[in-house]
């Protein structure tokens, strides 16, 4: 990547502390991913990975198969967000991307661009110290920066450090020849980014995607608010609305969870029709 054209400058960051060697010293030689091995957290909240015979991993799912099914293979580049925070975005992005890891076919990267308040680096052990702020800002190449996990075949760039601006690091000119060069190595990336109000990060990042999705709490999102935000999005198409917590009919209410129950314990105890 040529550094040189683009506005971000190194001189914006302090110089290390006495006895500290610079961030790009570090990662010189093997990436850091190679010797420090990672997993990922067991969180209930990943359902693709700690209930992964549910209702709601079935769902997730669904919605990757929906996407892919789209003409042309679907998108490659999806930018997932929601209105306002505690929406559930994070999530959706880390269980839909698990759901295109587990196609052996596809080589799948998890981005949390949201540099505001990240929340994909807390779902890793151990916690990671370089992100996408280290990429943009030149402190470290990206083979440095790129997770691979012991317990699954999902690649994860998480955020880094926040930044003082993110908007001037997602809109640079380094970051379109990152997501340029993510292209080559992807089939598929899912983009975590901020909450559309008040942040225009989601609509920066949307430039350099094949398409957002939006994320919706039943029972929470305000819907003036809900028609704001897909107002403002303006750099790329809406693929769909992700909708958490909703109950749309009988079978969700009762049925489903006793067959859930009944069906998925018969995998669960190794059996075979």
């Amino acid at each position: 990547m040529n550094r040189g054209s683009d506005p971000v400058s190194r001189a914006r960051f302090p110089e290390p502390a006495p006895g500290k060697k610079p961030v790009e010293k570090l990662t010189a030689g093997v990436p850091l991913t190679q010797l420090i091995k990672r997993r990922l957290n067991d969180e209930p909240e990943i359902v693709m990975l700690s209930k992964s015979h549910s209702p709601a991993a079935e769902k997730f799912r669904r919605l990757k198969t929906v996407l892919a099914n789209e003409e042309g293979g679907g998108p490659q580049v999806i930018v997932v967000t929601s209105a306002a925070p505690s929406e559930g975005k994070s999530t959706v992005a880390m269980n839909l991307a698990l759901a295109f890891a587990a196609d052996s076919r596809d080589n799948v990267l998890l981005v949390d661009a949201d540099l505001r308040r990240p929340t994909i680096g807390e779902w890793v052990s151990p916690s990671p110290d370089l992100g996408l702020t280290e990429v943009l800002d030149g402190r470290t190449e990206l083979e440095h920066a790129v997770l691979e996990l012991k317990n699954s075949a999902l690649k994860v760039l998480p955020a880094g450090t926040p930044p003082r601006d993110p908007v001037v690091l997602l809109s640079s000119a380094i970051a379109r020849d990152l997501f340029t060069n993510l292209r080559k190595k992807y089939k598929r990336i899912i983009v975590d980014t901020p909450p559309v109000m008040p942040f225009a990060d989601a609509d920066v990042v949307g430039v350099l995607s094949d398409g957002l999705l939006m994320v919706a709490r039943s029972g929470m999102t305000r819907s003036g608010l809900f028609r704001q935000a897909i107002q403002s999005v303006t750099s790329t198409r809406i693929l769909g609305v992700v909708l958490n917590e909703a109950t749309f009919n009988l079978a969700d209410r009762g049925t489903y969870p006793v067959y859930d129950e009944d069906y998925y314990d018969y995998y669960k105890k190794g059996r075979s029709k």
